[in-house]
């Protein structure tokens, strides 16, 4: 197997490389050219190694920006493994790219809705997945001396982890949570995110200070450029007592799953692919916050549905904002009703394995890409 990356300059890198996490590279490693996402490589590669599927994960906007309807694919046969983080349609233009290769491949069935409902797209639909070996609910003993570790012993820890962009709207994390806490002296905001990130859309240390949470939260410590390892991410979950994600629109939203492999129930913005992933096949895991303006939650958001709480962004894409009483009020429902934080956590666990565990996964990549290679 081959694998196109854009991490190395102009090289060719022979298998065996090893990460930083002990992980083993068991394919080649072809560096990029003098264009992202290495177009200008891509069909070089492609006809000199006769390769059989390429596939892409990747945003389909970045597809566009690379001008990948230009390129030739040929021989082989291709699959986009995409995500569609937006309601109302794709990035503008980019079902384009879906048309292009031989197999869309959503990563939600939100996304997969979507594009048959806006374009008559037909897409093959696979979730993300996590490892069950890295990802689990740590035993009471072990959460406990966590805890203390990070002096967060008797505390209700609401966690997040989110890059600080605007997609992920970090400013109604804390103003949510500047309602919620106060009247809790309990109640603590655990933030897992770089607070210096050079690509933050606002500075998180300012906006605490005005809101006068400077003792209520926390940063894990992660920076860019040294993210924390699998075991320690793992800690950071079972700190927690709720995942809380104040998102306008999720392509999927790996953390979720991760989370709710740790047994962390989670309160998430009504949006994209939110309710699939808290509500769906028949066991919750967590609480939908309602959108700005909305007494009621979001039916439908995949089509072009008017809706107050939503702006049209980059791309023309929909962005849906959660109403931050709403939040306060499903922040409050778990801190004074622990038997329910009980049973979404027993849930998290359930639905985590069940659903989304690699072995799990993995039979359906095997049948997607035996079904592109023999019917396409």
């Amino acid at each position: 197997m081959h694998c196109v990356g854009h991490n190395y300059i102009g090289q060719t890198l022979q298998p065996g490389i090893k990460f930083m996490d002990g992980v083993k590279t068991k394919f080649t490693l072809h560096g990029t050219g003098w264009k992202k996402y290495a177009v200008d490589r891509v069909d070089h590669l492609i006809k000199k190694e006769r390769f059989d599927i390429f596939g892409i994960l990747l945003d389909t906007f970045m597809m566009m920006e690379a001008d990948f309807l230009h390129l030739d694919t040929s021989p082989a046969k291709t699959f986009f493994y995409f995500p569609s983080d937006g309601g109302g349609c794709l990035p503008r233009g980019c079902e384009n790219i879906l048309k292009k290769v031989n197999m869309p491949i959503a990563m939600s069935r939100f996304g997969q809705r979507q594009v048959k409902l806006v374009y008559d797209i037909d897409a093959e639909f696979i979730p993300h997945g996590f490892d069950k070996n890295i990802f689990y609910k740590e035993s009471v003993e072990v959460k406990a001396k966590a805890r203390a570790k990070w002096l967060l012993t008797n505390k209700f820890v609401v966690g997040a982890v989110a890059r600080n962009q605007g997609r992920k709207a970090l400013d109604r994390t804390l103003k949510a949570f500047k309602l919620f806490c106060v009247d809790k002296p309990d109640a603590v905001l655990l933030l897992h995110c770089d607070p210096q990130d050079v690509a933050q859309s606002f500075y998180l240390p300012d906006l605490i200070n005005t809101l006068k949470l400077n003792n209520r939260v926390l940063f894990t410590g992660t920076t860019f450029h040294n993210p924390f390892t699998y075991d320690q991410m793992r800690e950071v979950y079972n700190l927690m007592d709720v995942f809380f994600l104040s998102t306008t629109g999720e392509g999927f939203g790996v953390p979720t799953i991760e989370a709710m492999a740790c047994g962390v129930p989670q309160v998430q913005t009504d949006y994209t692919t939110s309710r699939e992933l808290l509500l769906d096949d028949g066991l919750q895991t967590g609480l939908l916050v309602n959108l700005v303006g909305s007494d009621e939650s979001s039916p439908d958001p995949h089509t072009n549905q008017v809706l107050d709480g939503t702006i049209t962004g980059n791309w023309n894409v929909e962005r849906g904002f959660m109403g931050l009483n709403d939040a306060k009020v499903k922040l409050d429902m778990l801190y004074y009703d622990r038997k329910l934080l009980t049973v979404l956590g027993v849930n998290c666990v359930r639905k985590a394995a069940k659903l989304y565990a690699w072995e799990k996964i993995m039979p359906r990549w095997n049948e997607v890409l035996e079904k592109l290679q023999n019917e396409f």
